[in-house]
């Protein structure tokens, strides 16, 4: 029998993708999801429904992540969980009820009943960069994963969703550094730091509109390469979602011990910084009909700077991540193909 896994946040770009090479490398997995719903969106994907996982998928739902006790049942005879769910800082969004508190909720929960599953080996967090750096962040002072923040409390008024994103991640990594300090537990636990997230999407139907407007990073870069300005910068941090998923897995299988005694980090970047965000023009290069067509054409989409460095994790996995050429080229094949169109 091959270990179980727990994978939280399937239903998200980065988590679908995860879920997918979790089962490609042989692994039972158990799905934790909000509703039946979701549960369902997930399973019946055509990507999973062609690695005919049988017996080794299943499924759990947690309506609510943050109560008490919320996880007890979903870990039973785990050995490992790979917590990748998250809310997303969209728009419209309220900073408070609807990013931040379940973003910071979510992690006590889980690790009060990690505590108390005596199978559990390793816990892997996906965080993001954002954890890394203040919420002013200098280009002159670069940030790793090892990087933490020293703040332990939110501002009682938060600017909006991406703050509220942000202030999440970085008081939920400073509670679980915590968390290991005063507890000792008996598992180990290891910190993913994304940046933004580009490339095909296994999880959607099929529809261009879907694949622009879903909440995930990938939004942003056809934006720009779809004569649209997303109205704000973002910082020039990206990552392939093939090589952070790839990260999710390589830092599963490490498995230091507790105390990291091994010498292995615990805190993974897994994000290579941008001088600009090219995007159409590499779109020229590489779709050349489809510019020519009207098909894509140059969008904004500005950039704040910063300095990031993930060659750490490069030479801990023995990996390179791929180009931001690999990451734009990938997101625009999967729009023409979602819209019938030639990929040229």
């Amino acid at each position: 029998m091959t270990s179980l896994v727990l994978i939280t946040g399937a239903t998200g770009l980065i988590g679908f993708r995860v879920l997918l090479e979790t089962l490609r490398k042989g692994y039972t997995v158990r799905v934790a999801a909000r509703s039946e719903e979701k549960a369902q969106k997930v399973l019946s994907r055509p990507a999973i429904q062609g690695l005919n996982a049988g017996d080794r998928l299943s499924y759990v739902l947690i309506p609510d992540i943050s109560a008490e006790n919320a996880y007890d049942e979903a870990l039973k005879g785990v050995s490992y969980v790979l917590h990748v769910g998250s809310p997303v800082p969209v728009p419209g969004y309220d900073p408070l009820t609807q990013i931040y508190n379940p973003t910071v909720q979510s992690i006590p929960s889980l690790l009060n009943s990690a505590l108390k599953t005596p199978t559990l080996k390793r816990l892997v967090i996906t965080s993001s960069i954002l954890a890394n750096l203040p919420p002013s962040p200098d280009p002159a002072v670069t940030s790793t994963g090892a990087t933490r923040i020293p703040i332990t409390n939110p501002p009682e008024n938060m600017s909006g969703p991406f703050e509220a994103y942000a202030l999440g991640k970085i008081i939920s990594l400073n509670a679980t550094d915590e968390f290991v300090a005063k507890e000792n537990p008996h598992f180990s636990i290891a910190h993913v730091f994304p940046g933004y997230v580009f490339g095909r999407n296994d999880l959607l139907d099929g529809e261009g509109n879907e694949l622009l407007f879903q909440n995930s990073s990938n939004g942003y870069l056809l934006a720009s390469i779809l004569g649209k300005d997303i109205g704000m910068p973002i910082h020039g941090g990206y990552v392939h979602i093939d090589d952070v998923a790839d990260v999710h897995l390589r830092v599963l299988e490490l498995a230091p011990t507790p105390d990291s005694a091994s010498g292995i980090p615990d805190s993974f970047g897994a994000c290579t910084t941008l001088e600009e965000f090219n995007t159409f023009d590499i779109v020229e290069k590489v779709f050349p009909r489809a510019v020519a067509n009207g098909t894509f054409s140059r969008g904004v989409l500005a950039k704040l700077p910063i300095s990031y460095d993930s060659s750490e994790t490069e030479k801990v996995l023995g990996i390179k991540f791929r180009s931001f050429e690999s990451a734009v080229a990938d997101t625009a094949a999967q729009y023409l193909e979602s819209q019938g169109l030639e990929v040229a």
